[in-house]
This record gives structure tokens, C-alpha cells and sequence, in this order.
């Protein structure tokens, strides 16, 4: 027993020798290692992510590493974010609280091997700016292809920085994917991180694709998009508003297009719900089946959740348009000035002349009362119908949607428009859909009974008006805007195509390209609304409205002289029948006559 206790006590003798002499080495290398890190993290911290109000999301997973890793790790922490005057707000989880996830821009993760890096990347459900530490003594590089790998095909992340420590200094890597001889490069990039500026770490590399081929699913959509399937170059067959932009962004960033038609061949956009079901182009995003699509994309909150969208770069109109009431005809102009109260009221008061005044006779003062008033309703009657031919008034129309609906007014729209009339209730069952394009919605009003409206976009009754020019003057817009509409880009969710593409939408949209683009439409012939005087009412020159007052004139004086010829007949047969009256056969005619 006594010798047992005597080995083991020289053994643990011998042992505290040997880390005697091996610590103090391990020790000065470490601390060595430390300051390396928390230096260039301070860095980074100070000039990049503080001077642009970003957080920092520190994983606490590092404590599964090692033990000597994990003491590293908690000694770079110390000296860099355990100072009173920390320069960003850290949040230390072991996962990251969905509350603050919106208010977090970057990730600092300590790993040692590829798989850490990935099952804590995994945790997170949208794409931050990361920062990972690789502390290992393996062959790095395969390492760093495999985590750049996973944010770059499973995340579409290309904003990852890795740190790899040494003695002498940090090295800093990143991934450049798109580059002359490859389209899909995940070979670690070593990067001069200079001072720590926040694009030094992480710098733009999308700016030039290099001629890369990026997937775009599209649809024919007059006027932002038309396609020409046939054509030997996407780019040459893509026109319309959104065509041109898509057409353009490429140009700038140096992409091929690969076009993709939606699924089913011929549908418009697709269906978009909050629990995640899509249709159409949106699913096929969904699925990563295509990079990007665009051609008149509602912005909705369903598919910003599911999906990656711009800002909105254009907006959208929705009006109801109906068919423009006719004018009066001449012979409703000859009874319009007065009301029906006010024709009945001159009958009346017509009649008791004539029985008054055949019973007894009238007093001069009454008879010339009589003869100035009849002189004023004469005079009030002429200046009317002038003013009424002047003016072309025509049937008024409804101004509201209420009035409309009032009116029993039914509506009529596309199939891509139908899912906006689903979030409003006053068109739930007052609408059908019509088949083809948007833009051949205005055909099938043309066709509709008068009380139909159509209900569109300004964009769409602009397109359908270059083409004819005819309806202008046939179509009226309702006075009151029904609703207005964004129009966004979408990506598959995290891509980093988002960002970039959104930068460049916002520089063209502030230099005017989309009015530019837009100015092919026949913005300045739109029909008129029905809050104006005379909805409706044509568009004419000079001539062509001299020549229109000059038939308008006759035809009232038409309409005059027909009258006047009814009148002469209808005072031909009374003096015919009176004649008549004479002859003893006709003594009933005759006591008519005499009573009358």
C-alpha cells in the first residue's frame, strides 16, 4: 500500500513538472492568438457594423467545442464586447428570439469544424451578414469550401466572412461565385479587410455577372411584358414596361437571361396564400426552380413572407371603366330644359285658360300678366336649349362605387385582376371574369350591356387606347379611385440577388426610366371621368368642332321644322274634320265641334 501511494506521487509530481514547462508557452500563445482576434474584431465592430447601427448575434454554441477553443473564445469575448464603452448592442443565445430577429444584421459565429458552422446557421430563419471564427488545426481550405458551399446553394448567402487566426495575423476569406472562367465558384477568396469598413468585409460582388445565366420566369402581360418565344435571344425578345426593365438590369450587371414560361403555360402571375400555398411562378420560386421573376407582381404580404422582393417600383391604378352614356337626342333636348313638374304645371295652367277664358272673358290686367309670363317662359325656354347645344351635356353616369352599386352595376375583369377583387366585399358575387389578356377586358365591355363596368388598371385602358383609338370617346372612367397597387420583384427567399437588383431599381426609378418607358402609352387621350361636366364628351380640333356645332344646329333646326311640320298636319286634320262637321251626316262631329 505504501509504495502505491509513493508511485502515484511521483507520477503527479512528474506530470506538474512536465505542464509546468509546457504552460507558460501554451499560455503567452494564447493570449497571443486572443488579441489577434478580439483586435481585428474590435475593428470591424468599431469602423464597420457601429457606424451603421447594426447588432451582433453571438452564438453561445462555441461552448460544445473544445476546451483549450472555448477558453479562447471567452478570453477574445472579454477583450472585445466586455468593456464599458462596447461599440455595437450583442445578443449572446444560443439561438436567436424571432422578436429580435428584425432588429439584428449580423451573426459572429465560433466554430471548429464545417458541421457547427452549418447546424448553427440552421437556427437562424433569415439571411444576416456572418462573421465565422475557424478555429482548427485541419486543412482549412476544404473546411471554408464547405461552409461556403452551404450559404451560397442552401442559403443563398453571399455575404459570409471567414476569419482564420494566426500568430501574426488574421486572415480574412470570402467566396467570389460569379467570375470570367465559373458561374458557381465557392473557392475561399482572401480579402484585405483594411481598416474594418463594413464594405471592406463585405464587399459588393454581384456588380458584374460576368455573363452568367440567370433563370427568369415570365408571361405575357401587355403592356409590362411581351414575349417572343421564337426569338434566337431572350433579350431581344423581351418588350413592354417590365421587359425593358428586366432587359436593362441585365445590361448593367452583365447576366444572360434564360427565359422560363410559367406553369400552366398561359397563366398570369399565380395564386398567393398566407399559409405558404402558391401557384404559378411564385411556386416554382418557392421550389428554386428559377432565380427571379417579374411582369406586373403585385407586392402582398404573403408573398414577401414566403419569398425575397424589392421595394415596390411602380404602382398601379385600379378604376372601373363603363361605357360612355349617348347624348340626349334632339327631340329630349327640345323637352330637357324644363322638368316634367314644369311642363305639367304650363298644362295646367294652359287649361284654366282656356276654360276661364272661354266662359268668361279675362281682364286686361290678367290677360297682360298672361302675355308676360308666356313671354318669359319663352325666353327662359330658347336661352335653355342654347345653353344645353352649347354645353353637349350627356346622360350622367355613376360618380361613386356606392352609386354604381346602387345602380345595379355589374362588373367584368381578367383573371390576374379577379384576385384583387377578392379583398374588396363590394365586388363579392357583382363580378365575373373575363377570358384573355387584361388589356381584352375593354372588348368584352364594349360588347356588355350598358350597366357593366370594367374593372382594370390605367396602365391596361392606356395600352387598349394605342390600339384603338376609337374608343376613346366610347368609355368613361368612374370618378372615385377604387384602389391603388405596388409592383415588386420577387426571388426565391434569402436570395442575394434581392439587395443588389433593389439598389438598381431605386437608382433608375430616380432618374425617371420608368416615366420614360411609360410615355409609349396614351396617357394624354385617357377617357374622361364621370365628375366632369360631360363625361365622355368627344375630343375634337378646331374644325372638327366647328363642323360638329354646325351638324348639332342643323339637326335641332331638324328637329324644329319637324315638329312644326307634325304641328301643320296634325291643325290640317282638325280643319279637315271641321269641314266634315258641316255635313249633315256627321251631326255628332258637328256637336263635337261645337262644344270644343
Amino acid at each position: 500500500m505504501e509504495l502505491r501511494c509513493a508511485v502515484a506521487v511521483l507520477l503527479s509530481a512528474s506530470l506538474c513538472g512536465v505542464r509546468a514547462m509546457l504552460w507558460p508557452q501554451q499560455l503567452a500563445l494564447e493570449e497571443q492568438l486572443a488579441d489577434q482576434i478580439a483586435a481585428t474584431l474590435q475593428k470591424i465592430f468599431t469602423n464597420g457594423l457601429a457606424a451603421h447601427n447594426c447588432s451582433v448575434f453571438i452564438s453561445s454554441a462555441y461552448e460544445e467545442m473544445d476546451a483549450d477553443r472555448v477558453i479562447l473564445v471567452q478570453r477574445v469575448l472579454h477583450r472585445s464586447l466586455y468593456q464599458p464603452n462596447a461599440p455595437v448592442p450583442v445578443v449572446l443565445a444560443t439561438e436567436m428570439n424571432r422578436k429580435i430577429t428584425a432588429h439584428v444584421f449580423t451573426q459572429l459565429l465560433f466554430v471548429q469544424s464545417a458541421e457547427q458552422a452549418i447546424a448553427i446557421a440552421e437556427g437562424v430563419n433569415r439571411n444576416r451578414m456572418c462573421l465565422i471564427v475557424l478555429l482548427t488545426s485541419q486543412p482549412k481550405r476544404p473546411i471554408m469550401a464547405r461552409i461556403f458551399t452551404y450559404f451560397m446553394q442552401e442559403r443563398y448567402n453571399i455575404n459570409v466572412v471567414i476569419l482564420v487566426p494566426g500568430v501574426q495575423r488574421v486572415q480574412a476569406f470570402n467566396v467570389r461565385p460569379y467570375t470570367p472562367t465559373s458561374c458557381t465558384s465557392v473557392e475561399p477568396v482572401e480579402i484585405d479587410i483594411n481598416e474594418g469598413d463594413l464594405w471592406d468585409v463585405f464587399p459588393s460582388r454581384l456588380k458584374n455577372l460576368h455573363g452568367c445565366p440567370l433563370s427568369a420566369v415570365v408571361w405575357d402581360i401587355p403592356p409590362y411584358m411581351r414575349i417572343d418565344w421564337k426569338s434566337s435571344d431572350p433579350m431581344d425578345g423581351l418588350d413592354g414596361l417590365d421587359g425593358k426593365l428586366l432587359r436593362i438590369v441585365a445590361r448593367k450587371m452583365n447576366f444572360t437571361l434564360r427565359l422560363i414560361p410559367n406553369e400552366p403555360e398561359g397563366l398570369i402571375g399565380g395564386f398567393s396564400f398566407m399559409n405558404g400555398t402558391f401557384t404559378g411562378a411564385y411556386k416554382m420560386l418557392r421550389e428554386r426552380r428559377a432565380n427571379i421573376t417579374i411582369g406586373c407582381a403585385a407586392c402582398t404580404p404573403e408573398r414577401s413572407t414566403f419569398l425575397e422582393a424589392t421595394s415596390p417600383y411602380s404602382q398601379m391604378a385600379y378604376i372601373i371603366v363603363m361605357r360612355a352614356r349617348g347624348g340626349y337626342s334632339i327631340y329630349e333636348v327640345m323637352l330637357f330644359p324644363f322638368e316634367k313638374y314644369t311642363w305639367l304645371l304650363l298644362s295646367t295652367v294652359l287649361g284654366l285658360h282656356w276654360i276661364v277664358g272661354s266662359r268668361w272673358r279675362m281682364p286686361s290686367p290678367i290677360l297682360a300678366g298672361w302675355m308676360l309670363w308666356i313671354f318669359v317662359i319663352r325666353a327662359s325656354y330658347e336661352a335653355s336649349v342654347f345653353n344645353f347645344i352649347h354645353n353637349s351635356p350627356v346622360k350622367p353616369s355613376p360618380r361613386t362605387l356606392e352609386q354604381a352599386l346602387n345602380g345595379g352595376f355589374r362588373f367584368i375583369t381578367d383573371h390576374a385582376t379577379y384576385r384583387m377583387t377578392l379583398q374588396i366585399p363590394s365586388f363579392q358575387g357583382k363580378t365575373s371574369i373575363s377570358a384573355g389578356q387584361p388589356v381584352d377586358v375593354f372588348d368584352a365591355l364594349m360588347k356588355a350591356p350598358w350597366k357593366t363596368g370594367a374593372f382594370t388598371s390605367r396602365a391596361f385602358l392606356a395600352d387598349h387606347l394605342v390600339r384603338h383609338r376609337k374608343h376613346r370617346n366610347r368609355l368613361v372612367i368612374l370618378a372615385e379611385k377604387i384602389i391603388d397597387n405596388m409592383l415588386c420583384v420577387y426571388f426565391p427567399y434569402g436570395s442575394y440577388f434581392a439587395w443588389e437588383i433593389n439598389n438598381l431599381l431605386f437608382k433608375m426609378r430616380s432618374f425617371g426610366i420608368f416615366q420614360h418607358h411609360s410615355q409609349i402609352l396614351a396617357w394624354n387621350s385617357m377617357p374622361t371621368t364621370t365628375d366632369t361636366d360631360s363625361p365622355g364628351q368627344t375630343i375634337h380640333s378646331s374644325t372638327e368642332s366647328a363642323v360638329t356645332g354646325f351638324a348639332e344646329s342643323m339637326s335641332f333646326v331638324l328637329a324644329a321644322l319637324n315638329c312644326l311640320m307634325g304641328a301643320l298636319c296634325v291643325s290640317i286634320v282638325v280643319f279637315g274634320l271641321e269641314l266634315l262637321s258641316q255635313r249633315r251626316r256627321w251631326t255628332g262631329l258637328a256637336w263635337l265641334f261645337e262644344r270644343v
